[in-house]
């Protein structure tokens, strides 16, 4: 009973970084869109959304793999981050063709560009760590 109460705190716990981490993760993604589109007119919104952002998904990522390593019984994670990684590379797409077609006039933010790439490496460093123990 004690650990069924304790793996709900866990879930819970988790569950509010997940849910903050979704919540800055469209915020960001809307802030680099509205960006893009008007010539970088939010630099600093898109620069302090981004560090937000990454913060926030370091320590809910972080927080699942410390449990999954801790789980004495086979981890089961609740979320799936692939959907993000879609929506966040189907984003960069758009703004790599539009910029492309328009010929310089729309440029892709940096903070957009780095974003992307943390997302990225978070995501496979989490794959990975699960594919290590998964072999456990």
């Amino acid at each position: 009973m004690i650990n069924k109460i304790n793996q709900a705190k866990i879930w819970l716990g988790r569950s509010f970084w997940k849910n903050l981490a979704n919540l800055w993760g469209v915020t960001a993604m809307s802030i680099f869109v509205v960006d893009f589109f008007s010539y970088h007119s939010y630099e600093m919104a898109t620069s302090s959304a981004s560090i937000i952002y990454v913060g926030i998904l370091t320590i809910y990522v972080g927080s699942k793999e410390y449990y999954r390593w801790k789980a004495t019984s086979k981890f089961q994670s609740k979320y799936t981050g692939e959907i993000f990684i879609f929506i966040w590379t189907i984003v960069m797409l758009t703004f790599v063709i539009i910029a492309f077609i328009a010929n310089g006039l729309f440029k892709i933010p940096n903070e957009f560009v780095a974003t992307y790439i943390y997302i990225l490496g978070v995501y496979a460093v989490s794959q990975q760590s699960k594919s290590f123990r998964v072999m456990d």
